[in-house]
């Protein structure tokens, strides 16, 4: 067994998250809670504007501990005042991404049944099926004659409070169902283990719908700390954000690693003065990104979190130095004990590899509506080194060094992530199979050691005219980043000589099928010549033409930014990230990059 080596007072666990957001509105009421675009909203405001719609929920739609709110909004304060108002009102929040197709926001809402939603008017549409009770905020907050004092205290330790969504092996939402006493924990040790403090500024990066957000916006709001929000349509702008942290003194933030690999490309000690520590989360990464870090930000920490939801959020934790033989996960945080089992039930030794198991204060209470998963994951030992104990089990394969520090190694399961969210496969296939065309669905994750992994789906029975409807559904049915890159008809899976898919084979159909288009053609002007080298390099090895798509090559939000980055550094051209979204071929994208040089020549 392993514990944490962090271990701080236990002041926080009889506490629920808004009495210590209280605490901070009590201790400093006219310091700056959150920024946003350059507005600012005091504690004391923050709480009021707060307290206001908490009153509505608890009196008028009549939440109460374990009821559940959910969230639909995109104006980030307005995220922030109804997560607050509804733990003020004994219930838990439940945050819905508004850039998910409506068919994936009614499932969730269908499965967690919401007491109320609180929307904005551009988000309204998205709760059209909804018949309970509806809270619009940006129309309906003017009109609330209710106090702005805080509510009577209803909801305690043991109660919900959040339940993060993420995608099941059978299509259905799976809802992780968090209580107080869990993230207070982790909020506690956190605080302590980075010494928050009223003179930091956390920039948040991560959605309010993915789980890091929850640490990441109560850090800041629990320690006095500034929250500076920044616009939801920019987290992969690489320049507005390293301008953000320039100007407005940002001393920490927590991001995917894929995300900081594009993000460091323009940061330096120079642009980035008060920032401190930078904390990665939500996927592996290689020892490069650690090198590229300290070599560019030398005197700024760079920290590894690793943590199901199931654990809320933070499990482990360990800080990287250029030196490490491997990129680690650390040992476990405060009041968090782990435990790596081999296949018999038998603890590892050091230097051998098995399950990792958590057991201790951070544990969720179980999966929304699934009694048998909760039982499955979710298990209390009779006898073995955490006998009587109740204990995650992760599903997650690490290696435990001498020193008792664990390095991740791999899934055990069909799980992979994408972009630091978690992805079932099984979620992705179940909705491909429903169309009567499918017979059997085979799911590569194409190229997962480069910088733009694919998701590819093989699917046998559907001819090539079937396809576009296959692809639609997907779109249709599946958050953005679940979306298959590929949807391809075989006649057949192949398998290896043991019965097993064949990667390899499936690998090579998969490049195959980008190359149908013939021999690519020879680029017309200087700047496609530019951008076909570029294309080439993001999307390596596959075949790349003048007029293929950018991103049913697989491209997303993330490899926008490398090929934004690429283009000023080869052509001194400073794209917007939309452009690539306007301009999504190669020679489409020339267009734009000419017209951009040629307004330059003439201003100059």
């Amino acid at each position: 067994m392993l514990q944490g080596d962090f271990q701080v007072a236990d002041t926080g666990n009889s506490w629920t998250v808004q009495q210590f957001f209280e605490e901070s509105v009590r201790n400093a009421p006219d310091d700056i809670a959150l920024e946003y675009e350059g507005d600012s909203l005091s504690y004391a405001e923050l709480n009021r504007r707060a307290n206001k719609l908490a009153h509505h929920l608890r009196n008028v739609c009549g939440v109460r501990p374990d009821d559940t709110v959910a969230i639909l909004m995109r104006h980030p304060p307005s995220v922030i005042v109804a997560v607050l108002a509804t733990l003020k009102a004994g219930g838990a929040y439940v945050p819905l991404d508004p850039d998910n197709p409506p068919a994936v926001t009614h499932r969730i809402v269908e499965h967690v049944g919401p007491r109320a939603m609180v929307v904005e008017s551009s988000t309204a549409v998205g709760a059209a099926f909804f018949s309970g009770e509806l809270f619009i905020i940006d129309v309906m907050s003017r009109l609330l004659g209710t106090p702005d004092s805080d509510p009577e205290p209803i909801s305690g330790p043991a109660d919900l409070a959040y339940v993060i969504y993420t995608s099941g092996t059978t299509g259905t939402p799976k809802g992780i169902a968090v209580e107080h006493r869990s993230i207070v924990n982790t909020i506690t040790w956190r605080n302590s283990y980075y010494g928050f403090t009223a003179d930091d500024v956390t920039l948040a990066i991560p959605r309010p719908s993915f789980d890091s957000s929850v640490e990441d916006i109560f850090c800041a709001l629990t320690s006095g700390a500034k929250l500076l929000l920044p616009r939801p349509d920019r987290i992969t702008d690489r320049p507005y954000l390293v301008d953000l942290m320039a100007r407005r003194d940002v001393s920490h933030f927590l991001i995917t690693p894929g995300l900081y690999r594009r993000l460091l490309v323009g940061m330096d000690a120079t642009s980035v003065k008060a920032l401190r520590s930078v904390t990665v989360a939500g996927e592996w990464f290689t020892a490069d990104l650690v090198r590229e870090h300290y070599a560019r930000l030398p005197d700024v920490a760079l920290l590894n979190e690793y943590g199901p939801s199931e654990n809320s959020v933070c499990s482990t934790v360990h800080r990287l130095t250029p030196t490490d033989s491997a990129v680690l996960i650390g040992k476990p945080i405060d009041h968090t004990d782990a435990y790596v089992l081999d296949e018999s039930g038998e603890v590892v030794r050091p230097g051998g590899c098995g399950e990792l198991h958590l057991a201790g204060a951070g544990l969720a209470r179980g999966y929304v509506g699934d009694a048998a998963l909760t039982a499955e994951r979710f298990v209390t030992p009779s006898s073995g080194p955490f006998a009587g104990r109740r204990t995650y089990r992760s599903g997650d394969i690490v290696r435990v060094h001498e020193d008792g520090v664990l390095e991740f190694v791999e899934r055990r399961d069909t799980q992979v992530k994408v972009r630091g969210r978690r992805v079932e496969l099984g979620s992705v296939a179940e909705v491909l199979a429903r169309d009567h065309t499918v017979e059997h669905v085979a799911l590569h994750w194409h190229g997962a050691d480069t910088p733009t992994p694919r998701l590819v789906a093989f699917v046998v029975g559907p001819t090539a005219r079937d396809i576009e409807r296959l692809t639609a559904a997907t779109r249709a049915d599946l958050p953005e980043y679940m979306v298959p890159s590929a949807v391809i008809p075989l006649d057949a899976v192949p398998l290896t000589r043991h019965g097993k898919v064949d990667a390899a084979a499936l690998a090579a159909r998969y490049e195959e099928s980008l190359g149908m288009s013939g021999a690519v053609p020879e680029p017309a002007t200087p700047a496609e010549a530019v951008l076909l080298g570029i294309w080439q390099e993001i999307f390596a090895p596959l075949a790349v033409g003048l007029d293929e798509d950018f991103f049913d090559l697989g491209g997303d939000s993330l490899s926008v930014m490398d090929l934004v980055a690429e283009v000023e550094k080869r052509m001194g051209v400073q794209l917007d990230n939309s452009d690539p979204y306007l301009g999504r071929t190669i020679q489409s994208l020339a267009r734009i990059i000419e017209n951009l040089q040629n307004t330059e020549t003439e201003i100059s």
